[in-house]
């Protein structure tokens, strides 16, 4: 909708900008400006300015600079329409319509409002009642404290009485219906209350209205999670749970993730670590996507560390590509199996969050890696199928300078991959390597899991000896993709250390072979340990390894010891 620029000048003159800005700052006068801490960036000393005469502020910080319609889209959230029309709001004056508004569609979503915003404090109060003790106990249960239940207005819906309250305080039965806090029975046709002995979740649009419920069942009721339905105030597509807390965390620098429920979120802030928002029982859609980057230029997406939570990330890079952006990316995190950000939080506290955090993968290595875990990289067809399915991936990318950045560097990757085949060629004399006898015996496993420990420790030695690896053979399915999983982790990423390498490792169902590695038994064998290595020793024994596990004897004997 347009507006006149008339208008907005005289909107802007009409509120002087302190007095906007001041319901946000503590402002002191001196002489014709205030001053304040910037809203934008932690600070200790003022360094925020707001200037009434010209109707701008500026941050001598952090450089944030703008007016009344800036201030109020930044600290709320706000579309620029949704700025001007707060703005006409405090002076008092109407927006020019362009186009006539439905009267009744604006009367029925005004109404829906006020029926939220008061069924959200019906619902808070219900914590206090006697008949919502169990919910109580079930949040204190969860490590929620008085100040997290207010942050998030999380409250009880008892199994009736909603309905008479609303009414009590003057809503109709067809307003309650449009805003979806009742429901008519497709049985008899009696009204009753939707959400019924639930856990509430109030969900908020971007500026804090009440716009829809989540709710959590108490005991064994089904759905386990239930949402409003679509209607005058909410569209699923469109909102992220917890995005006014999240910003509120984005201004003190902390890192966003977004996070698969309600509970991950507000464990997540709690945490102090990060900020985070989730998707409504959903994918993330464009439109949310589209928001997420209003709040961040690269949030990194944390899913469950279970198959549903390697599915839900495939679906987002699917769903990512084609909208990326100069600029506007994201990095995905997988957390240890059978593990959501509360479980972590509650088993590693803060750190555990961050180091999650710290691994999480650029989208071209997830994209990479996803791929690559599918098919076993040593086979031509299969690598040149690889090939084929990570470029298809890279041509939905719509932006032409993204799009060509991400092919470039697929091409890079996909001609190393050549080159370390050249290279066993050349190593070779040509001639294709004969395939090992599989010959499983007790000295031989040793030797191979010892090389597995080495790599393990010391993933620096990878790339130097990436074919070598490759072709000797344990015979042990489960070893076999243990290295196979860490040699490639390594050869999309480099840089890895140990540990970020057991964090790439923990989702692949190879722990029970890295526990194998770490067991006492293991332990007593080998005449050394890896952990304890120099870079140059350990690659000293891996050299000396790799000789001898042609057929070499003695290695693990109880006097041998490998040179250094």
């Amino acid at each position: 909708m347009a507006v006149p620029p008339e208008f907005i000048e005289d909107l802007r003159q009409r509120v002087p900008l302190s007095d906007i800005v001041g319901k946000r700052v503590k402002l002191t006068r001196k002489g014709r400006r205030f001053s304040g801490l910037c809203p934008f960036h932690s600070e200790k000393t003022p360094s925020f300015s707001v200037v009434d005469d010209q109707g701008f502020y500026h941050c001598f910080g952090c450089g944030a600079h703008g007016d009344a319609i800036s201030f109020l889209r930044e600290t709320d959230g706000l579309e620029f329409m949704e700025a001007v029309e707060r703005l006409a709001g405090m002076a008092g004056m109407t927006v020019p319509q362009s186009a006539p508004e439905d009267p009744q569609r604006t009367r029925q979503r005004k109404a829906a409002l006020d029926i939220l915003e008061e069924t959200a404090k019906y619902f808070q109060a219900g914590l206090q009642r006697q008949d919502g003790s169990h919910a109580a106990r079930y949040l204190q249960g969860r490590g929620l404290g008085a100040e997290v239940l207010a942050t998030y207005r999380l409250g009880y819906a008892p199994r009736g009485g909603l309905r008479a309250a609303l009414s009590a305080r003057g809503f109709s039965d067809d307003d309650m219906l449009a805003a979806g806090v009742i429901r008519r029975s497709d049985r008899d046709g009696e009204l009753f209350d939707y959400f019924r002995d639930r856990v509430m979740f109030p969900i908020e649009d971007r500026q804090g209205r009440v716009i829809a419920f989540g709710a959590r069942a108490l005991g064994d009721a089904q759905p386990k999670y239930l949402n409003s339905g679509e209607g005058p105030t909410f569209s699923k597509k469109n909102v992220l749970y917890g995005w006014v807390q999240a910003r509120e965390g984005l201004r003190r620098k902390l890192p966003l993730l977004v996070a698969e429920g309600y509970m991950d979120v507000i464990a997540i802030q709690q945490s102090g670590v990060a900020t985070a928002v989730a998707p409504l029982g959903t994918a993330l859609t464009e439109e949310q996507i589209a928001h997420l980057w209003k709040l961040h230029d690269e949030p990194v997406l944390c899913f469950d560390g279970d198959a549903a939570g390697q599915r839900a990330q495939r679906r987002a890079l699917e769903r990512l590509l084609p909208l990326l952006q100069p600029g506007k990316s994201a990095r995905l995190a997988m957390l240890p199996a059978g593990q959501d950000p509360d479980d972590l939080l509650r088993s590693e506290g803060g750190d555990g969050l961050l180091k999650v955090i710290s691994t999480a993968s650029s989208l071209i290595d997830s994209l990479w890696t996803s791929l690559a875990a599918e098919l076993d990289l040593r086979q031509p067809e299969q690598r040149a199928e690889f090939w084929q399915s990570v470029r298809g991936q890279v041509r939905q990318i719509g932006h032409n300078q993204v799009r060509s950045a991400f092919a470039d560097e697929v091409e890079a990757r996909i001609a190393a991959m050549r080159a370390a085949g050249r290279g066993l060629s050349r190593g070779s004399g040509g001639a294709i390597p004969r395939p090992r006898v599989r010959r499983p015996n007790a000295g031989a496993i040793h030797r191979h899991r010892a090389i597995c420990a080495l790599i393990l420790a010391h993933p620096a030695l990878v790339p130097d000896r990436y074919e070598s690896l490759l072709q000797i053979d344990s015979a042990d399915a489960a070893l076999e993709a243990l290295k196979k999983a860490a040699i490639d982790a390594v050869i999309r990423d480099p840089d890895l250390d140990a540990a970020a390498l057991r964090h790439h490792l923990q989702g692949l169902k190879v722990t029970e072979s890295i526990d194998v590695l770490e067991g006492d038994e293991m332990k007593a064998r080998m005449p050394f340990d890896p952990g304890t290595l120099s870079g140059e020793d350990a690659g000293r024994q891996l050299d000396e390894l790799l000789r001898l596990v042609g057929g070499a004897s003695g290695l693990f004997s109880t006097t041998a010891t490998v040179p250094r």
